[in-house]
């Protein structure tokens, strides 16, 4: 093959495209790998090689195809420069090298990925960027290795952020994979190369696998790389440089709320009653995800098919279980005192993220700054109501704690249950509800054997998660001297909820029924108030039983129907009537 036709039909074709274009490829790369007179003929001919055939120069012609181009002796088949090697018999032209040459993004290893990156809009990424610049400054200077680590938990943009790093520093990004990346000697070989045709950054993404051979070798090749890692993810390589470690962190409240206004934009006033940006801006998620839980809500909206309970529910549903959230104060029947520090305890609850975060109490209490309410009484008198108007008021979801999923037979698997709700419910920033909570919060026994120590310890995790949580936790027993006296030390407000009086028995009478219900107008409130002692939930079932027996007759309610659905309640509950109860019992029934 004559080479030297190879070689003068590409000095013609760069000629000619000169013509067109000032700027050639070509000229980029001679001045950044820094190519003599020799290397610059043998790139020419090898290009030619590859563009027209696919292929290179024999290893046993290529001493006398290099002296019969550059005039010069090879000094050694084994001392190439990194954009050539040697594969299958033939010396070929590096594909990265090439690539660049025709104007296409290169080939690279597997496991490899150049990215060119463009400056965007970034959230919450300021003091890193000033950092970052800094840090890259000082590397020009710099003799001693080092590194930059992005770490978080998954869904908190470190690629982005690594990208966006690049992007005002005006280079491109090399991404390697650390699982897939061999870290073999050409490869190695194609990333400096790309890294300096294109001005990259390389940057290793680290999987679970320790690869303390793969940053010690990068570390002979790069001055200066980055590094992402998930949180949880030990940097146990070793590499003898230093490492500038930062995290990701969640976006704070008033972060969320600029980025939801700005995503959400004019969608935002379409959103479902049941949503409002407080709850959307409650949500503890990392900004990657909170930014895809946005796009999803703003393109249902678009399309007409927004569901509240959907965007709103955890993932732990076996755990959780949601309860609407649609009674109000007015519906709510309390003695004036129980019902004023209800109202209060949300005026507070509301007031608590401005508390945390513009008067500094976030920053000077880091620990224990939860809301945990306890509500306790009589069954029936309204606990899990005022529960619902709670988070309706607030404008939160409210979430059952299912007890039977959450407690287990087996050693470990109650507390790693606990873990599991807590750490959903941060992020759906939600009410969690913690019914017949005696059940779990019982009072921690002497140790007599291992099943008392494990049943303690699962106590004792579980007070420190109500403490931990950043959101509100709702507990309801019947049975308060049932708790443990060091949860009652961890609650925030303690509700007690008594048995209605007699006006108060006398309010829900008056408004049990709906106002479509035809009710006779001998039914008397009053009397019913003063006659029978019960419950709010009492009298609610006493009035189903009534209308669904008035239904079945074809009548409207009537006292009858009404006695005997409080004669239905005695006997649930056990009590017998008085004599003045029976007779008016008699009276109508």
């Amino acid at each position: 093959m004559n080479y030297t036709e190879v070689w003068n039909r590409i000095v013609k074709k760069l000629q000619i495209e000169r013509q067109i274009n000032s700027y050639h490829p070509y000229d980029e790369a001679v001045v950044r790998l820094g190519l003599n007179e020799e290397e610059q003929i043998l790139l020419c001919t090898l290009w030619g090689l590859e563009a027209a055939k696919g292929n290179g120069i024999p290893v046993e012609e290529f001493p006398a195809v290099y002296q019969a181009l550059t005039g010069t002796e090879l000094e050694s088949i084994y001392d190439l420069p990194e954009w050539m090697y040697e594969v299958s018999g033939q010396i070929v032209l590096s594909p990265v090298l090439f690539g660049w040459l025709e104007g296409e993004l290169p080939k690279l290893p597997s496991g490899a990925e150049l990215l060119l990156p463009k400056r965007a809009s970034a959230y919450g990424l300021d003091e890193l960027f000033a950092d970052a610049e800094r840090i890259f400054e000082s590397m020009h200077v710099s003799e001693s290795p080092a590194a930059l680590c992005l770490n978080g938990e998954k869904g908190s943009g470190r690629q982005y952020a690594m990208e966006q790093i690049c992007a005002r520093q005006d280079l491109a990004l090399l991404l390697i994979d650390g699982d897939r990346f061999k870290g073999t000697e050409r490869e190695l070989h194609a990333c400096t190369l790309c890294a300096q045709l294109y001005e990259a950054f390389l940057c290793v993404r680290l999987g679970k696998e320790v690869r303390e051979k793969l940053l010690r070798d990068l570390y002979t090749v790069f001055h200066f790389y980055g590094i992402i890692k998930d949180e949880s993810r030990v940097l146990e390589e070793y590499p003898e440089a230093a490492v500038y470690m930062r995290k990701l962190t969640n976006p704070d409240r008033n972060l969320k709320n600029q980025i939801a206004r700005e995503v959400l934009g004019e969608w935002e006033d379409k959103l479902p009653a049941q949503m409002n940006l407080q709850q959307l801006t409650g949500r503890q998620l990392p900004i990657g995800q909170y930014l895809r839980y946005l796009h999803n809500i703003k393109a249902e909206l678009r399309a007409g098919t927004i569901r509240a309970e959907k965007m709103t529910e955890p993932m732990v549903s076996s755990h959780l279980h949601q309860i609407p959230a649609t009674r109000t104060f007015d519906e709510l029947k309390l003695p004036s005192a129980q019902y004023g520090q209800l109202r209060q305890i949300c005026q507070m609850a509301a007031a608590r993220e401005d508390v945390m975060s513009q008067w500094g109490f976030g920053d000077k209490f880091s620990y224990g700054n939860g809301m945990s309410v306890l509500f306790y009484g009589a069954p029936g008198t309204g606990k899990t109501m005022a529960a619902q108007v709670m988070a309706h008021e607030l404008g939160m979801p409210l979430y059952r704690v299912d007890l039977s999923q959450l407690i287990s037979k087996y050693i470990g698997e109650t507390q790693k249950n606990i873990g599991r709700i807590f750490d959903e419910a941060d992020k759906c920033d939600c009410i969690l509800l913690f019914d017949e909570a005696d059940a779990i919060f019982a009072k921690r026994s002497d140790v007599s054997d291992a099943q008392d120590r494990y049943s303690n310890a699962e106590t004792a995790y579980l007070l420190q998660r109500i403490e931990q949580y950043a959101g509100v936790s709702i507990l309801a027993t019947n049975l308060l001297h049932n708790f443990d006296d060091a949860f009652r030390r961890r609650i925030s407000y303690m509700v007690h909820f008594p048995m209605p009086d007699v006006s108060l028995r006398k309010e829900l009478w008056e408004t049990i029924f709906p106002v479509q219900t035809p009710v006779s107008p001998e039914v008397d409130a009053l009397m019913l108030a003063q006659a029978f002692e019960l419950s709010g939930a009492s009298i609610k079932n006493a009035a189903m039983h009534g209308a669904l027996l008035a239904m079945a007759e074809g009548s409207e309610v009537r006292m009858k129907h009404i006695l005997s659905g409080i004669r239905n309640e005695y006997g649930k509950q056990g009590k017998s009537f008085g004599s003045s109860q029976k007779e008016l019992l008699d009276a109508f029934i």
